[in-house]
């Protein structure tokens, strides 16, 4: 592997852990903290030394011999590292995201439930706005038909048994939190997201995450499947490669030491191991959590600018192969 490849895959890695950390951090209401990765700079390393022994007779050169040693060490010299935790930094990350950021992601298809989860914090009806939206809902639920329509409103069904299954409180209210560590609550925000999906209605006025907050979510999804008293893995609806909308798992975070070859991405934190498992790619029912992580990564970048950061000093650091 070339240093460049190497280099790549290094920073991949460590800025998939950074994320995964701070969401871990915040599924415990911990503190998060944010270093930025910068230049690396590779250039070898030479010595050398040469030991050697002559006889000489009156006839000229008996014997010679030469024993060179010479060692060579081509890796990185100097890597720099910025301590994020700063308050243009941190300003930034509590600032509401840009809402050009949501259409950058809507603008490149991607799945429109991951991103409103994402980066939507709250939704807000008018009673009449809501009474209308379930209107619509009902009357394209009561006509049958094939494909997407019926797809969505036999997912719906399904979100209502289960809410009621699981003990959840009478829904009620037009406003609309939307937090993960809960089953309820999200069962009941993503009710609404799929009705909107359902008759193509435009999203109401609604608050948008803070990049804090977005961190803040993923720790509640790390909290749905690990701490919570009814524990649940959360979910997506989704259009599948074959047309068909099915749910698939959104964020997957696991405990314990993963062993070799099962994590692709791997934390620990106060002596606890968290890991997200190795995607399976091609599956129909492939889980997003990888995409996830994509999200959020561009996401940091877009709210937290190259020109906002703090210039970084450099690190020298022992020459490795």
């Amino acid at each position: 592997m070339s240093k460049s490849d190497a280099y790549d895959a290094a920073i991949w890695d460590a800025n998939n852990k950074q994320i995964l950390l701070n969401a871990v951090r915040a599924s415990q209401r911990a503190p998060m903290s944010f270093v930025g990765f910068g230049e690396m700079v590779a250039s070898p390393s030479f010595s050398g030394t040469a030991g050697s022994s002559f006889n000489f007779t009156p006839s000229g050169l008996a014997s010679y011999a030469l024993n060179p040693s010479v060692s060579y060490n081509g890796g990185f010299s100097t890597y720099s590292i910025s301590n994020n935790n700063t308050k243009d930094f941190v300003q930034r990350i509590h600032d509401p995201m840009d809402p050009r950021i949501k259409q950058y992601f809507e603008d490149h298809k991607w799945p429109k439930e991951i991103v409103n989860l994402l980066m939507i914090e709250s939704l807000q009806f008018t009673p009449a706005q809501f009474a209308q939206l379930l209107r619509a809902r009902d009357n394209a639920c009561s006509r049958p038909t094939s494909g997407r329509v019926d797809e969505i409103c036999d997912q719906l069904r399904k979100d209502a048994d289960a809410y009621r299954e699981r003990g959840c409180p009478p829904r009620g209210g037009t406003s609309f939190l939307n937090s993960a560590r809960e089953f309820c609550s999200m069962n009941r925000f993503q009710t609404v997201l799929r009705t909107l999906r359902l008759v193509n209605a435009p999203l109401p006025p609604h608050t948008r995450r803070t990049l804090e907050g977005l961190f803040y979510y993923l720790g509640e999804l790390i909290a749905a499947q690990n701490y919570s008293a009814q524990p649940y893995v959360p979910e997506v609806l989704m259009e599948g490669p074959d047309g068909i909308h099915r749910t698939i798992r959104l964020f997957v975070v696991e405990r314990g030491n993963p062993g070799p070859g099962i994590a692709a991405v791997h934390v620990n934190l106060n002596g606890e191991d968290f890991f997200i498992p190795k995607p399976r790619v091609g599956a129909i029912d492939e889980e997003r959590s990888m995409q996830v992580l994509d999200l959020v990564s561009i996401a940091l970048t877009m709210v937290t600018t190259k020109d906002s950061l703090p210039k970084a000093n450099t690190l020298s650091l022992i020459a490795v192969r």
